[in-house]
């Protein structure tokens, strides 16, 4: 018999022991900042039952879960059967609610998968129910500061660990909205954040304390503390004794998970689908490399669509183990690695940060067991550099190790997906030739989430992965290129199991009718997926949207032969030079093929001469030992001719030792630009020729 874990006891000691205080939370505010403290929470068992009720959908007629069975069935006596009965149901509410368009959020779908791992970090593994319930005890907090359903911005400074989902979601269970911020942003950027998000609360771990106080107390914000106690916190009592009830299904009604309500299962304590279907869920701010970071508001319905078209299109099922490196206040980060793998029963192992080395030991299962092992991992382009890097250094003279390198990723990696930035073709090359995976590219915006994905099943011609391409619109997705000049314009429509999305294997998908005309101008999006609207800048919203309520992406793209190749941001990657259009991630993707270059950017930069001059900046594998006979300027032009068009030859190249990218590897081309050129951007050079400059910040 299965036997299934609760801590009825602790929850009765931990009330004994913290008496009428642990069910008090008032912050205190005074001029000297008197009221500050740090509300950690631990063993808060009276609070979250007292507190639960009040922010419930359900009243008080509650009956046991077990009990009145809609189907008229006396309820089974077996614990297994009734945990099975209990599991049933519950699926099939979740199943209505879809069906009538509602909203059922990640944290209450923890509730199907139990006693399966969800996550691993530098602890240890925790379950799905351990993450539930310790969310639902913080949500009780949060709903005590702002109110249950308020929709109150709630600001967030976690780790890259399980507090930080317990924080976001414990966000989602009160109601509120949640605003994740970044540990490595300056002090000042992170004040930005919260000010502008208007936020009334702001959650941290004791490691980030240092960072947190005090911009809770500058700017009379009150402050939880999110610690791994929140887990344990139903666990065995101080003397190590077994709960009574440690033999019951943590669906079982004295668990206080599920409630019988007019012969309705219902998540106690947990807001309705209708709440989940009209709020918003999250606020994500721009990477700012166009302008002053805009705040993304992400409604619960955003979610839900871009959940259910990434875990249909790249096939993410609870058999998956999701290996997460990637900053958590992004898109690529919070949605992609992180809730769409949990959302589905998947495991996430979260790590602290990226390390070349740690990335590689679980990609090859180094001295780890089967339960630690991982089948997916989404990166940006400047990891796999990285892990490259790393091959190179420690496999990369062993013929055996790199025969097994491949070996294992192509039989043991079910999916590694790259993102956030363009991926330079040499990367893509060099990580087939040693893993034999050809990165899935994929493009996405805060704006819009993903919207266009490569396949994941590769079969020939029709799904096949091309680099620098980022395939087709994914389901639910529609994509419209539009050419300014001429006012020719493509759409194209994304739909499950049609086209790349044809799922059903053994047969041969139907092929789909797509046009054969090549198209290039700007990208527009619409769909489910994409935002309504920036955080309290209805002007700014306005102007990103056309008549037809298309978003402006900003962005120029290339369709042709059934494949969309992003060209770049139009603003800053579309140069204009000598009556040309020219492309600068192209030329990049030309420079990165280059032995010798470690990093490049292409800039278009004001001529009388040419409109815009293109620009290369440079930084080199190993610049103290280049020398005129290893590596010149004019020997890289002579190479380029071979690469590039006439046109598209670099007017100026600066060497500098480090071109600078943000966390997501992405580097914003305007502040590059005044860093090297100052007010005098816009000054012509002497002379038509080519411009040699060596540039040491």
């Amino acid at each position: 018999m299965t036997k299934f874990m609760v801590a009825r006891r602790c929850l009765e000691v931990a009330t004994d022991t913290l008496g009428t205080s642990a069910a008090t939370f008032t912050p205190r505010f005074g001029a000297s900042f008197s009221w500050m403290k740090h509300y950690s929470l631990r063993l808060r068992s009276q609070s979250t039952r007292l507190s639960a009720r009040s922010y419930s959908t359900q009243a008080d007629n509650r009956k046991p879960a077990t009990k009145d069975f809609d189907d008229g069935d006396r309820p089974p006596l077996d614990p297994e059967a009734v945990h099975a009965d209990l599991l049933r149901r519950l699926t099939k509410l979740y199943e209505q609610e879809v069906a009538r368009e509602l909203i059922v959020p990640p944290f209450k779908r923890a509730l199907l998968y139990g006693e399966k791992a969800a996550i691993r970090d530098q602890i240890g593994d925790f379950s799905f129910v351990q993450l539930y319930e310790a969310v639902k005890r913080l949500a009780a907090q949060i709903s005590k500061c702002c109110g249950s359903a308020s929709q109150s911005r709630v600001a967030f400074l976690c780790p890259n660990n399980i507090t930080y989902v317990i924080s976001q979601w414990a966000c989602w269970f009160s109601g509120q909205i949640a605003v994740p911020l970044n540990a490595k942003y300056p002090a000042d950027l992170l004040e930005y954040y919260i000010k502008d998000s208007d936020a009334s609360l702001l959650l941290t771990t004791a490691e980030f304390l240092p960072l947190a106080e005090p911009l809770a107390a500058k700017l009379q914000k009150p402050l939880l503390v999110v610690n791994h106690e929140l887990i344990n916190a139903n666990g065995t009592t101080n003397g190590g004794d077994a709960s009574p009830v440690a033999d019951v299904s943590y669906l079982d009604p004295r668990r206080e998970n599920l409630l019988q309500l007019n012969d309705t299962l219902v998540v106690e304590s947990a807001l309705n689908g209708e709440f989940y279907r009209d709020a918003n869920a999250l606020i994500l701010y721009t990477s700012g490399t166009t302008g002053k970071p805009k705040g993304v508001v992400l409604s619960y319905a955003n979610l839900d669509a871009q959940l259910r078209a990434l875990s249909h299109a790249w096939q993410v099922s609870a058999a998956d183990s999701v290996l997460h490196t990637l900053p958590l206040n992004h898109v690529h980060g919070t949605i992609n690695a992180l809730n769409l793998p949990l959302a589905v029963g998947a495991k996430c192992v979260m790590l602290p940060k990226f390390d070349s080395s740690s990335v590689w030991s679980y990609l090859l299962n180094v001295n780890m067991t089967t339960k630690e092992r991982v089948n997916v991992f989404m990166g940006v382009p400047t990891m796999y550099g990285l892990l490259i890097r790393e091959y190179d250094s420690v496999f990369g003279k062993n013929a055996r190790m790199c025969d097994y390198v491949k070996t294992h990723c192509k039989n043991k990696i079910r999916l590694m997906i790259s993102g956030s930035a363009p991926l330079p073709g040499n990367i893509f090359d060099r990580w087939n030739e040693i893993t034999g995976h050809r990165l899935l590219e994929r493009y996405g915006m805060t704006e819009i989430g993903m919207a266009i994905s490569n396949p994941y099943l590769q079969d020939g011609e029709l799904r096949s992965r091309r680099q620098g391409c980022v395939g087709m619109p994914l389901p639910g997705v529609s994509v419209r290129i539009v050419d300014p000049e001429s006012g020719r314009q493509l759409t194209l429509e994304g739909c499950e199991n049609e086209g790349i999305w044809h799922t059903t294997t053994g047969t041969t998908p139907p092929k789909p009718t797509v046009p054969e005309d090549s198209i290039a101008g700007q990208l527009h999006v619409k769909g489910s997926s994409v935002f309504s609207a920036y955080w309290q800048k209805a002007k700014e919203t306005a102007s990103e949207f056309d008549a037809e309520g298309w978003f402006r992406t900003g962005d120029t793209a290339r369709y042709e032969n059934g494949t969309i190749r992003i060209l770049g941001r139009t603003s800053v990657d579309i140069i204009k030079s000598g009556g040309f259009k020219l492309s600068a991630l192209e030329i990049e993707t030309a420079l990165h093929e280059h032995p010798d270059t470690s990093d490049v950017a292409v800039l278009g930069l004001p001529d009388e001469t040419w409109g815009q001059r293109v620009v290369a900046v440079i930084s080199l594998r190993d610049q103290a030992s280049a020398t005129p006979e290893t590596f010149s300027i004019p020997k890289l032009l002579v190479w380029l001719e071979q690469k590039l068009p006439k046109q598209a030859i670099p007017k100026e190249v600066r060497l500098v030792e480090e071109i600078p990218r943000n966390a997501m590897g992405k580097i914003n081309k305007r502040e590059l630009i005044n860093r090297l050129y100052g007010e005098n951007a816009a000054a012509t050079p002497d002379s038509t020729e080519t411009q040699n400059v060596v540039e040491k910040p």
